[in-house]
């Protein structure tokens, strides 16, 4: 029988410390990071950084009612529920994806080719809507409480960031996948390998799951199409690869349009892209595509995702029972509590190994949000398998670097804590240098440098390399530059040698 196995990723945080330079907070289109401008390249254990517009999957109705009507007015409510053969233009698309993923197709989906206007007319929301306007300042205050934005307005922030980054998306509610643009390219043709992985994928797996495992499903799906995209990426030619970068990536123009999301938003966006790959790609080599179907199947919990290397053993969450505080309106109903957005809330703050610690021994926890006299606040409890006195420290840390005024209390091994919105004059994190997601995109590429079966103590030693560098000031700016000139690269060899020799590895030749 596999047993819980608790990996400690850092030194215990400190009792205090000083001010430093999440729960996902509302409903989110399922799938990929739906609305973020930096994605992880689906070559598994690749830590290189592309700014890219997004192929994605939802559930929800893309941009509300406004989206629906447009729809309506453009392909009419007369039509069957799916065509009785396939678009010629990707006959041979729907041919590869089948192949590669192993799986027979039911039924023909529809595909729209959508020109420029119309597809970012899909996102536009609806005006004058009191309830909805309503419902996202409460979201904005949730934001604030969780110290990742200010004034945030999360409806129309969703928006603008989907009508900018969104290539593409397969939408089971409408059994269509919906194309950026009206001309077959080799980008086109890159973004709809990704989505009609996902028509199939919904032909034989529920993908709505319950809300409390939407992470988790999501991670697991999107890493399976990433795979399939890249597998086909790599039959193009050399020159049409080029151009499907090239066509798939953000221009400085477009990223312009962003600058009023925060980009803890957008963090929290990204991350199935970047939980998802590593796992997928260990379940695909050892078990094909059969292990790729139990996976999503049977999904794993955030503390898998976060440690892939635990797959296999018993890390079921415990689950934690939160009340409503009387008198209070509810926001979020009790559910657990995402390891992954305690995460990014905290690293917004700490320093990365601080914020990646506290989550040693993740054993669960819960959460709810409700507002109180105006004000929106969040209670949280999060439950270990030993000590939770990193976490509490971490929280405390995280409050006073953030201006929060959140306490964490500890029973045993469990922490809990409320966060409200914070007092007039709190300001949003700092853009950081290595962002959450990336940090645990670099962590498992320098753990893959242990290599095949590591053992725990290995792990211990190459993620403390990992975490030694991310925090290193002189050497954090370095590790995601593409290309580094000869004073950069002494630079790098310096630091890097330096952390390996705290962390008791060999030191690197090369950037991981």
């Amino acid at each position: 029988m596999p047993t819980r196995v608790t990996i400690h990723t850092g030194p215990p945080a400190p009792a205090t410390a000083p001010p430093q330079p999440g729960q996902w907070l509302q409903d989110q289109p399922y799938g990929a990071s739906p609305h973020a401008p930096y994605a992880v390249a689906a070559a598994r254990r690749s830590h290189r950084w592309r700014q890219l517009l997004l192929p994605l999957l939802v559930l929800a109705l893309v941009g509300g009612a406004g989206a629906v009507l447009f729809r309506d007015r453009l392909f009419g409510d007369d039509q069957p529920a799916h065509p009785s053969e396939w678009d010629p233009r990707v006959a041979d698309l729907v041919e590869f994806v089948q192949t590669a993923r192993e799986l027979q197709w039911v039924h023909p989906v529809y595909v729209d080719f959508l020109a420029e206007a119309e597809f970012v007319a899909l996102f536009d929301q609806p005006q004058g809507n009191q309830a909805a306007d309503a419902t996202a300042g409460l979201y904005s205050q949730l934001y604030d409480a969780f110290g990742l934005a200010v004034g945030y307005d999360p409806t129309q922030g969703d928006a603008t960031v989907s009508a900018i980054t969104t290539l593409g998306f397969y939408s089971p509610a409408d059994d269509r996948v919906y194309v950026r643009g009206d001309l077959i390219t080799p980008a086109v043709r890159v973004v709809l390998a990704h989505e009609l992985t996902h028509a199939l994928q919904a032909q034989h797996f529920d993908l709505a799951g319950d809300g409390a495992d939407d992470l988790e499903l999501r991670a697991v799906v999107e890493a399976d199409a990433l795979r399939v995209e890249d597998a086909f990426r790599a039959t193009l030619s050399a020159a049409d690869r080029v151009a499907a970068d090239d066509g798939n990536s953000l221009a400085p123009e477009a990223a312009a349009g962003l600058s009023d999301v925060p980009w803890a938003v957008l963090e929290q966006r990204d991350a199935p892209y970047v939980l998802g790959p590593m796992l997928v790609g260990d379940v695909f080599a050892a078990a094909g595509n059969a292990g790729i179907d139990e996976l999503i199947g049977t999904p794993p919990t955030e503390e898998i995702l976060l440690n892939p290397w635990l797959h296999g053993t018993e890390q079921q969450d415990a689950a934690v029972t939160l009340e409503v505080p009387v008198g209070t309106i509810v926001l979020d109903p009790p559910q657990p509590l995402s390891a992954v957005a305690m995460l990014v809330m905290l690293d917004a703050w700490l320093p990365w190994r601080q914020a990646r610690g506290a989550l040693d021994g993740w054993a669960g926890g819960g959460y709810t949000s409700y507002q109180r006299d105006g004000v929106v606040c969040f209670t949280a409890t999060a439950t270990f398998d030993d000590s939770g006195t990193p976490f509490a420290n971490a929280v405390a840390a995280w409050a006073t670097a953030s201006g929060s005024a959140a306490a964490p209390t500890t029973v045993v091994n469990d922490v809990t804590f409320e966060a409200c919105k914070r007092a007039v004059g709190a300001t949003a994190p700092p853009p950081p240098v290595v962002s959450p997601m990336q940090a645990l995109s670099l962590e498992h590429d320098v753990i893959a440098l242990a290599g095949d079966g590591p053992s725990l103590a290995q792990i211990r030693e190459y993620q403390c390399l990992a975490g030694t560098m991310i925090d290193d000031p002189l050497l954090a700016p370095l590790l995601f530059n593409e290309i580094l000139n000869d004073a950069e690269q002494a630079l790098f060899t310096w630091q890097s040698t330096i952390a390996a020799n705290e962390c008791g590895v060999p030191p690197l030749t090369q950037r991981p």
